[in-house]
């Protein structure tokens, strides 16, 4: 099994000869672990209905037999996240751990169902965030507003003197602090004989060999977007020197020295919040910039075409709307009984073509008709 921390990938948006899509909401408290098992074997008993509905029981088993030991894993269960979404194909198994709530089910398709995957990922998602001091640092996996502390290494140059050691051109370090506490400009230097020049030259070292160890460790990796919690000064400085790609252009300005796990945790919080609302207010003042001739709305022919051929931009989605049918391969709506199968494919041929999917609530929904699109010509 992998666990996949970006989206959209090949993985989600290949076409197979059937993929199993499993969405539910999880409790990582130890007293709801066996709930969570339990609503996976349910679930997967509704796939093999819906399987053996089109293949042999014979495949039909070998295909969940991939996730047979998955149930009685106790340590998958009680990783924390609000919910997971498993995707069960022919050649592998992959799942995201979500910060969003999903609606519990089954698809079975040709196509990975990830609708419960838009939301997590539309304005702020998986990130990696740098605590950056001078002469110290700290890792946090993101997922949303939650945060969790990577264990680093013991070779990890996470502070000044592991990491420049011998090189150290301003001697032995000491911060002392204005007004002795938090809330101040994170500390002023003190080295032998003031050698504040030396002192300055041996910070940018540093930053280097931190920004040098972040990307080869963790960002190239993951490519997810390193976001930095830092002083506004230690956030210019490291910026300017920085060659890691996936540095964000969101911060959280200020120091983190002296704050405790929920203080960062709630300094990010606030700062995902306004991220939030930010790109949720431009999305919206987009939509109804849009000229009429360039918008679609309840139109399935019409939005079917449109995302095969590249047209659509944005596509926004009312939450749990769906249309009955599926896209034949002609680009038309072709009625039907299924109930996840067209706003499933709308949105795969709008992400395979550089779009933009949004899911909102109902009253946060600009148009009325469930889905609107916004086209590039």
């Amino acid at each position: 099994m992998i666990e996949l921390f970006t989206f959209p990938t090949e993985e989600v948006l290949k076409e197979y000869e059937v993929v199993v899509s499993l969405s539910l909401n999880s409790e990582s408290n130890s007293f709801d672990v066996e709930s969570n098992k339990i609503q996976f074997q349910n679930l997967l008993k509704e796939a093999k209905v819906k399987l053996c509905d089109e293949f042999d029981e014979k495949f039909c088993d070998s295909l969940l037999n991939k996730v047979k030991d998955l149930r009685d894993n106790t340590d998958f269960w009680r990783k924390a996240s609000q919910s997971v979404v498993i995707y069960i194909t022919p050649d592998d198994v992959f799942y995201y751990r979500l910060s969003v709530p999903v609606a519990t089910g089954t698809v079975v398709a040709e196509k990975a169902y990830v609708l419960p995957l838009i939301s997590n990922f539309q304005y702020i998602s998986y990130y990696h965030l740098l605590a950056l001091n001078h002469d110290k640092f700290s890792l946090f996996n993101g997922r949303g507003a939650t945060i969790q502390e990577v264990e680093l290494p013991e070779d990890a140059p996470d502070t000044l003197t592991k990491a420049l050691g011998d090189e150290l051109t301003g001697g032995e370090l000491n911060v002392g602090s204005y007004n002795g506490g938090e809330g101040n400009s994170g500390g002023v230097f003190h080295g032998h004989n003031e050698k504040s020049h030396e002192v300055e030259v041996d910070q940018v070292n540093y930053f280097r060999v931190v920004d040098n160890y972040i990307f080869e460790n963790f960002s190239k990796p993951t490519e997810l977007p390193l976001v930095l919690f830092t002083l506004p000064e230690n956030a210019a400085d490291f910026e300017k020197l920085s060659k890691n790609s996936y540095l964000d252009e969101t911060r959280v300005e200020a120091s983190p020295s002296q704050l405790s796990f929920n203080d960062i945790q709630a300094h990010t919080s606030k700062v995902v919040d306004e991220i939030i609302n930010r790109r949720y207010k431009e999305l919206v003042d987009k939509f109804n910039e849009t000229k009429p001739e360039f918008r679609l709305e309840a139109q399935y022919n019409d939005l079917a075409m449109a995302s095969i051929q590249g047209k659509i931009d944005t596509l926004l989605l009312e939450d749990h709307f769906q249309v009955h049918g599926t896209i034949d391969e002609n680009g038309q709506h072709e009625e039907g009984t299924e109930t996840k199968h067209y706003i499933n494919q709308l949105v795969h041929n709008v992400l395979k073509t550089n779009g933009n999917v949004f899911v909102l609530e109902k009253a946060s929904m600009p148009s009325d008709s469930g889905v609107a699109a916004l086209l590039r010509f």
